[in-house]
């Protein structure tokens, strides 16, 4: 696995990771993570979790390894780790995790989410064990007006999550439980570059929240 430390990036091997993931109560995957700072929240949360950012480009995560992978007096997080890998292409190493989270998608990582039948989905279940929880949060400016990722998807709501998303989800594994918009102090907490933008919207429905779990076998 490509691990991404400061500016440089780094081979981390299965076993290497193994003993890291040993040392933690479990294990959440924070999927198209850009520029770490929600990686960042969640690592500093919960301190008994391991945390692995994910992206297909290193670059943007530079900043945040380059924190996570400093003397703990300075700030640093022993239990987070940014790895540099593709949502459709996950490393098995990291199967099993108790948590997937995928904030704001853009271009391909969004498309992926709207077309449960493609790997993106395929890879998140195979990530995932069965109860593991899901938390994914649409940025609804991509509909205004429709960017080419969306295709003819309309621009989602609350209702048409919990029937149409949820219908498409299941045979992926995955049961949707929740469809919401996020209120400002809801966007504020999930701490990413976005949050500032969207959250003084006030009044205007800028961000739909989606919760579900990775669905056991038979369910």
């Amino acid at each position: 696995m490509r691990q991404v430390v400061g500016n440089q990036l780094r081979e981390l091997t299965d076993a290497g990771f193994a003993a890291l993931r040993a040392d933690h109560r479990d294990l959440l995957l924070d999927v198209g993570t850009g520029d770490g700072k929600h990686a960042v929240h969640l690592a500093r949360s919960r301190p008994d979790w391991l945390v692995v950012g994910l992206d297909a480009t290193a670059d943007n995560m530079r900043r945040a390894a380059a924190r996570a992978a400093a003397r703990p007096a300075r700030g640093g997080l022993a239990n987070l780790v940014f790895l540099c890998a593709a949502a459709e292409q996950l490393p098995a190493a990291l199967h099993g995790c108790g948590e997937v989270h995928v904030l704001m998608p853009w271009g391909s990582l969004l498309r992926g989410l709207l077309d449960p039948a493609g790997p993106i989905l395929a890879g998140l279940t195979r990530a995932a064990r069965p109860g593991a929880g899901l938390l994914v949060t649409l940025n609804l400016h991509a509909w205004r007006p429709p960017v080419p990722e969306v295709g003819g998807v309309p621009e989602p709501t609350p209702d048409w999550a919990l029937t149409d998303l949820r219908t498409r989800y299941a045979p992926a594994g995955w049961l949707l439980t929740d469809a919401h918009y996020a209120d400002p102090a809801e966007i504020a907490a999930l701490a990413t570059s976005w949050s500032r933008r969207l959250g003084a919207a006030r009044g205007r429905f800028e961000v739909l929240t989606l919760r579900g779990s990775r669905a056991a076998a038979g369910d």
